[in-house]
């Protein structure tokens, strides 16, 4: 450090009341240092005040702490050490508390006064008004108003205090009208998104749930963009100031190609902080605990014609776990596959060419899935390359001509493979299970294998 460059630094000290005020301020971190440093000549003021003489000692030991930190950071702003400048923005931070300390005695004597309709203490400490009262946007408040209900005189610092509350007041009232005006637009538009719903089937993940700002909180909604019903599985974390229409976690079905409302979640106190998160899983089907058990199928080929069964439920090949409820019909390639029962095209598959009878062939089918009106859906599978007959989201009857069957997929030999699933429970998922059909000797309830069995 050069001789005497310490001293260059100060351009002009004068020592006032014990405390150092110099011209000019230390730059280093000057927009946390050089509020405290001015404040101590308002603080300094306030031992004038005879509220204040309890706190005395409490002043003079700030002034202090500003001579003392002044100092260091006039040493700090000539020193390349980091020690030095460390040990400054450590002052400062104790100069801070011993800051706010006086602060809040400040404020709360100001509030005490203004409580207990004191105008003595009040228009004392007015005239030693300090910065944050500008700042403090309920302290404001509170000052101007006492002050309208108690002026005689007018005053100079209360008067401009009193026209910058209105400016404020005015600014607020013009925000809250631009805020009530924008969301009253996005209601509109929330509304109007909700009736322009135009489904996506090339989304990768056709299922999402989506949240709209309504009045009193949130409204959550399914979007199903694909061709089958789906069933969702609505879960809520860390909820906060929010409950909830309906118990969580919710499970419900939901329409294809649709988006529908799942439940409203209220806001509990709408002058505190409100979030949510959500968290959901989705399955292929409607819930289907109540499915009609008694509905007779059709066999799912031409009137007249007939099949040997090759595999019937529980069999002892392929028929087991989720797909035990299955049968398959031994037919040559090419033969004409017939809708079971009325339904809407759900998915369809017909690009496959392979097969074999090992695991590996599994997911080489080539397939149509049909929902029924009880959530139901039946698998039509093994079907010849191309042959797929229907397109998605059509409606089709009993008895219509779906596809060509075939020999894809995990297949011993040409054959239709065929079963009903439904979702009785969200836990158990989507499972086959038995169903009635009818053949020419009439209700087949039980099949056997190895029989042939013609369609009526």
């Amino acid at each position: 450090m050069k001789p005497f460059s310490f001293f260059i630094k100060i351009l002009f000290i004068t020592f006032c009341t014990s405390t150092l005020f110099a011209v000019e301020y230390p730059k280093l971190y000057a927009q946390l240092a050089t509020p405290l440093f001015e404040q101590a000549e308002d603080f300094n003021a306030l031992k004038k005040l005879s509220i204040f003489q309890e706190e005395h000692s409490l002043i003079q030991a700030y002034e202090k702490e500003v001579n003392e930190t002044l100092l260091k950071g006039i040493s700090a702003e000539s020193s390349n050490e980091t020690k030095t400048k460390k040990a400054y923005l450590k002052s400062l931070r104790r100069l801070q508390n011993s800051h706010d300390k006086i602060e809040k005695l400040y404020k709360q004597k100001l509030y005490k006064s203004i409580y207990d309709k004191n105008t003595k203490i009040f228009y004392s400490l007015m005239e030693v008004p300090l910065t944050f009262i500008q700042s403090d946007a309920r302290l404001k408040k509170a000052v101007v108003l006492f002050y309208e209900k108690t002026k005689k005189t007018s005053h100079s610092y209360l008067t401009r205090l009193s026209q910058d509350y209105d400016l404020d007041e005015s600014s607020y009232a013009y925000l809250d009208k631009m805020f009530q005006m924008t969301q009253e637009k996005q209601k509109v538009q929330s509304r109007q998104a909700l009736k322009d719903f135009s489904p996506d089937e090339t989304m990768k993940k056709p299922v999402k749930v989506v949240s709209l700002r309504t009045k009193n909180g949130f409204d959550l909604y399914v979007e199903n963009n694909a061709y089958y019903t789906v069933t969702v599985k609505l879960e809520g974390r860390r909820l906060v100031n929010v409950q909830s229409s309906q118990r969580l976690p919710y499970i419900n079905s939901y329409p294809p190609r649709s988006r529908s409302k799942v439940l409203s979640l209220s806001i509990i106190d709408p002058h505190k902080a409100s979030s949510f998160q959500t968290l959901y899983s989705t399955m292929i089907g409607g819930l289907s605990s109540h499915y009609n058990k008694n509905y007779i199928y059709a066999l799912p080929y031409k009137r007249g014609q007939g099949h040997l069964l090759s595999q019937g439920f529980n069999g002892a090949y392929t028929h087991k776990g989720n797909s035990a409820y299955a049968l398959d019909f031994t037919m040559p390639v090419g033969t004409s596959v017939h809708a079971m029962r009325d339904g809407i095209v759900t998915a369809v598959e017909s690009k496959n060419t392979e097969h074999g009878f090992s695991i590996e062939y599994a997911n080489k089918s080539n397939y149509v899935i049909i929902e029924h009106e009880d959530g139901t859906m039946a698998m039509y599978g093994h079907l010849d390359t191309n042959g797929v007959r229907v397109k998605l989201g059509q409606r089709v009857y009993k008895h219509q001509f779906i596809a060509l069957s075939g020999n894809t997929g995990y297949s011993s030999g040409p054959h239709l493979h065929v079963h009903i699933t439904a979702i009785q429970n969200y836990t158990a998922g989507s499972r086959s299970i038995p169903f009635i059909f009818m053949s020419k000797r009439g209700r087949i309830e039980t099949a056997v294998e190895n029989s042939i069995y013609t369609a009526h």
